[in-house]
């Protein structure tokens, strides 16, 4: 370990009080822990300027090394907010994490059509397809993984799944590439990127329920886990049963009457009286009615209502109205 990352290691020892820095220390080797023990016993009062410049650099540490998995850039956030405080952290974020955008600028190209953007990058490696659909928002991945070819689906997701540590430079030269080649058709916005897990589940729970499940398939073929951490973290339309009524009287106000017919005419009369009960004597027989008008309709159909309700879901619990849980409990049916 360098004397500047030893020195800044203990700056930030001593910010983060007695029993986080007792925490981290654990995982550290012995020499490592010699080196910054002495450094500590040689730090006074630390200066608020000196406290920002440690934290800015493990800031800038955090993110260059992150890995898109676990969300390298929030991680260093909570960090750095941890061990500063809001203030301090806030003044450090907001400062780094432009200069961070800017510098990898993975543009934002929700507004062009998936099928346009599919044609663009349908040739390139599914490891590059993986990492351009990290940087984009769940629904834009969602379309275009929709859009790509079905044999290459569940490939290019099962490696934005297990994305680890990327360099910088690599992203940067993606985004470069990927940025000349769309010139002729896009106006450009910074975005930032994430990936892993979690956004392959918000991605899987955007598309088709057909190709979910078969990507899904596909992917636990290959790498069990992988596919297993993904349904934890998806929430599925049959998971309607499992939110309390709270949650069902918000998702009623965001969703239309036809909407909802057609998702609860494919539902099982569980999921239905989780709706019925939270609603007024008149609201369950014009739901009834309406769901006898609709008369018979396709799967597909019914699963596209349900879906637009499982997006409902996701909204609201983005906007914090609704809790679904950290997904660690009962199993998830996918």
């Amino acid at each position: 370990m360098k004397s500047g990352d030893v020195k800044m290691a203990a700056t930030l020892f001593v910010l983060m009080g007695e029993e986080t820095a007792a925490e981290v220390l654990r995982y550290l080797n012995e020499a490592e822990i010699e080196a910054i023990s002495k450094q500590i016993s040689n730090v006074g009062s630390i200066p608020a300027e000196e406290a920002e410049k440690s934290a800015e650099q493990l800031y800038q540490l955090l993110v260059a090394n992150r890995s898109i998995s676990e969300g390298g850039v929030e991680y260093a956030k909570k960090v750095i907010l941890r061990t500063l405080g809001a203030g301090p952290a806030r003044r450090i974020m907001d400062r780094l994490t432009h200069s961070y955008s800017n510098s990898n600028a993975f543009e934002a190209i929700d507004r062009l059509n998936p099928m346009q953007l599919s044609q663009f990058i349908q040739n390139e490696h599914p490891q590059t397809i993986a990492l351009i659909l990290a940087h984009l928002t769940p629904s834009s991945s969602a379309a275009l993984l929709e859009s790509l070819p079905g044999d290459i689906q569940a490939d290019v997701a099962m490696r934005m799944a297990t994305l680890e540590t990327i360099s910088p430079d690599v992203i940067r030269g993606i985004s470069t590439v990927l940025e000349e080649k769309l010139k002729p058709v896009a106006p450009y916005a910074h975005n930032h990127g994430y990936g892993g897990i979690r956004a392959v589940a918000e991605l899987l729970n955007r598309i088709d329920r057909r190709k979910s499940r078969t990507v899904l398939e596909k992917i636990d073929t290959i790498q069990p886990d992988v596919a297993n951490s993904i349904r934890e973290l998806m929430f599925v339309f049959e998971e309607i049963a499992t939110l309390d009524d709270t949650a069902i009287r918000e998702i009623l106000q965001r969703v239309d009457r036809r909407t909802l017919a057609a998702a609860l005419k494919g539902a099982n009369e569980q999921q239905q009286q989780q709706f019925f009960r939270n609603m007024s004597g008149r609201g369950v027989e014009m739901m009834k009615e309406e769901i006898d008008i609709i008369g018979p309709i396709k799967i597909r159909d019914v699963h596209a209502a349900q879906q637009r309700i499982v997006n409902v879901v996701r909204q609201l619990e983005e906007e914090g109205l609704i809790n679904l849980g950290d997904g660690s409990g009962d199993e998830y049916v996918v």
